[in-house]
C-alpha cells in the first residue's frame, strides 16, 4: 500500500466487505492516521487484520516521532477491536489461532522491533493462555502470590527476570501475560479473578 495508512485501512475494509479475510501492516505509531477506517472496522464487525510492528518505546531508534506512547491506549478504547500484544514467538503464534476464528472482530496485531526472548515454554506456563487475553506465566512457589508482576509485549521477559531475582530473596511473585485486555474482559468473573485476585 506504500506509506498510506489511511488508505489502505479503507481499502482491507472493503476487501472485507467482498468477502475477502485482508490484513495490512505498517508502523504502529502510524494508527493515528488509519483510526478512522479502523473504527469503522469494529463499527461495521468486519474481521480486519491490522498488523502493527516498531513497537518500540524501548529503542526509539528513528526518534520521538516514531515512538508509539498513547497508541496502544487509544486503540484499546476502540468498542469492538481486539487488540493483542504478543510476549515471544510462541504467543505470537497463538495469537494467530485466536484471530483466524474470529468473524465479526477486527484485530490489531501489535509486534516490537526488539530482539525479544523466547520463553522456554517448559520452565514457563504454554503460549495458549493468548485466546483467554491474560495468564498465568510464572506463580508463586508457596502459596499466595505476595506480588504480581503483570505486563504485555516486550515488558512481559522484564517481568520474568523481576520474578527469578524476586523467588530467589524468597518473595513470592506471580507473573501475568496479559496480551489482549479485551479478550480477558470476556473471560468469567471467577477466571478473571483467578488469574488478578481481589485485594
Amino acid at each position: 500500500f506504500g506509506i498510506r495508512e489511511h488508505a489502505m485501512s479503507a481499502v482491507l475494509n472493503g476487501l472485507s466487505l467482498c468477502k475477502v479475510r485482508p490484513y495490512g501492516s505498517g508502523f504502529l505509531i502510524f494508527t493515528d492516521y488509519a483510526r478512522p477506517a479502523m473504527r469503522l472496522s469494529a463499527l461495521m464487525e468486519i474481521p480486519v487484520i491490522y498488523i502493527m510492528t516498531h513497537d518500540s518505546i524501548g529503542l526509539g531508534e528513528d526518534g520521538p516521532t516514531h515512538q508509539p506512547i498513547e497508541q496502544l491506549a487509544s486503540l484499546r478504547a476502540v468498542p469492538g477491536l481486539i487488540t493483542i500484544r504478543p510476549a515471544d514467538a510462541n504467543e505470537v503464534t497463538e495469537a494467530w489461532r485466536v484471530i483466524m476464528q474470529l468473524r465479526h472482530d477486527p484485530v490489531v496485531l501489535v509486534l516490537s522491533r526488539q530482539a525479544l526472548p523466547t520463553l522456554d515454554r517448559s520452565k514457563y506456563a504454554p503460549a495458549s493462555g493468548v485466546a483467554k487475553g491474560a495468564y498465568i506465566l510464572a506463580d508463586a512457589v508457596h502459596g499466595r502470590p505476595q506480588v504480581l508482576l503483570l505486563a504485555s509485549g516486550s515488558e512481559v521477559s522484564l517481568c520474568i527476570a523481576a520474578y527469578e531475582q524476586l523467588t530467589a530473596e524468597g518473595i513470592e511473585a506471580r507473573v501475568i501475560s496479559m496480551p489482549s485486555w479485551e479478550l480477558f474482559e470476556q473471560q468469567s468473573q471467577e477466571y478473571r479473578e483467578h488469574i488478578i485476585p481481589p485485594a
